[in-house]
């Protein structure tokens, strides 16, 4: 199959590990016979560059340090380009299928491009590109939403009645088709917002769509968008460089270790607050803190450490997805904190492949799979007590901990390894492919 892969980021210019799962994903597709084409942002490169697998062409808007246009001029010229290169992309490649990952930072109006070229499109959402990225798309805002500023609102109803709107639409696209002039339930104030309906949103089509968890799924259902029928495929882990070996239960639980981005959200300072605790009782940890930040909030975290004089190790490497399978070899337990609606994190299913016993906070798409005392300990995020609580349960029921590891490397083996991932994608596109043919 010849595959278009449409991205905002792609490696080795991205930012963060979970740009890697597309990565990932694409070469196990070319692997396996398919014929995929790469089409992303400058970002990294500054101009643009094209090879026969990645172009690099579309510009980012307002995201990843890019700045953010809003002027109409400036983003008419940012709309124009990036659907021009969508399409001579089209033409030049003859895509079979468009496979459309996360759009954060581009044009959200490419949705309405890819409508207009009749290709099997498939969907493959892992962050909050579509249940909150839409609605701050500056380009569609400026056009659909119900009331505009002096003089702003009056340049628009000029453009309109002249029809340049329509002439816009072919460059540049306003809105799904003709009679979608206003979209208050998409760019209505809050108050109107407040009040859309779930799956009720009849202005963006989804025909075939998969999330990365049921929870990121359910909370673009709440924001209007009918995506009731989509699929959810969990993120891939790749076993293979991640798996270790299980940790006999008479070896010791002491090495503590925590992995992501330092910021509020992560819920680091719960972490070094339970870890206050642990020390007052006199359980015998230390904690690894791998990760960066905002300067600042790293800043207070530190205090917070030297302040009450705990175990801990700031740690930063150069690549940390190629180094992470050895720092887990070298701990006894993984924390993963968040204190967000985090989409899915993958960190933790590495890190039970490796064979560590994993305590995590209950919030995000990863508590649908984690089974307090069964495959993980869980607690309520922010509750350094029952932070606390849960690491000293690892120190004292050692059996349980080993139970409780074995169990979560055959589940992640299993489940999650990047063939059966692979396999469920390769299939969703297949159907896609052949549900276009079918209409």
């Amino acid at each position: 199959m010849r595959i278009l892969v449409l991205v905002n980021l792609y490696p080795p210019h991205h930012a963060g590990s979970f740009d890697l799962r597309c990565e990932l994903v694409t070469e196990a597709l070319r692997k396996r016979g398919h014929l995929v084409r790469v089409l992303t942002s400058t970002h990294g490169v500054g101009a643009e560059q094209r090879d026969p697998e990645i172009e690099r062409r579309l510009w980012l808007n307002g995201a990843f340090d890019h700045p953010l246009a809003t002027g109409f001029l400036a983003l008419k010229s940012l709309e124009t380009h990036n659907h021009a290169v969508l399409k001579d992309t089209v033409a030049d490649f003859e895509p079979e299928l468009v496979h459309v990952w996360s759009l954060h930072g581009l044009s959200k109006p490419l949705v309405f491009g890819l409508r207009e070229t009749r290709l099997p499109t498939a969907y493959d959402v892992a962050d909050d590109w579509l249940a909150e990225g839409i609605r701050l798309d500056p380009w569609l805002r400026w056009w659909n939403e119900p009331a505009v500023r002096f003089p702003g609102g009056i340049f628009r109803k000029l453009l309109e009645l002249a029809g340049v709107r329509t002439r816009i639409d072919a460059a540049a696209p306003t809105r799904m088709m003709p009679g979608y002039d206003r979209m208050p339930d998409v760019y209505g104030p809050p108050e109107a917002l407040a009040l859309v309906q779930p799956d009720s949103i009849a202005a963006f089509r989804f025909e075939r769509i998969y999330f990365s968890s049921q929870a990121l799924k359910a909370k673009a259902q709440r924001a209007g968008f009918q995506v009731q029928h989509a699929e959810v495929i969990y993120p891939p882990v790749q076993t293979d460089v991640f798996a270790g070996p299980l940790r006999p239960s008479s070896a010791p639980c002491k090495k503590l270790l925590f992995v992501g981005r330092l910021c509020r959200e992560s819920g680091i300072l719960t972490a070094l607050a339970a870890l206050r605790l642990l020390r007052q009782s006199k359980v015998p940890v230390t904690f690894s803190i791998y990760g960066r930040g905002e300067s600042d909030f790293v800043a207070q975290v530190r205090s917070f450490a030297v302040t009450h004089q705990l175990p801990v190790e700031f740690l930063t490497v150069s690549n940390l997805n190629r180094d992470l399978a050895a720092i887990f070899r070298q701990h006894d337990a993984l924390l993963h904190t968040a204190e967000w609606d985090e989409p899915f994190a993958t960190t933790p299913l590495e890190a039970m492949a490796n064979g560590l016993p994993v305590v995590a906070a209950q919030i995000g798409g990863l508590q649908e799979l984690l089974r307090h005392g069964e495959n993980a300990l869980t607690y309520q995020p922010g509750d350094a007590a029952g932070l606390a609580a849960c690491i000293q349960e690892l120190s004292l029921q050692p059996a349980l901990r080993a139970q409780m590891a074995e169990l979560a490397q055959n589940e992640v083996m299993s489940r999650f390894n990047e063939s059966v991932t692979i396999d469920a994608i390769e299939s969703f596109l297949e159907a896609t492919r052949q549900a276009w043919q079918g209409a």
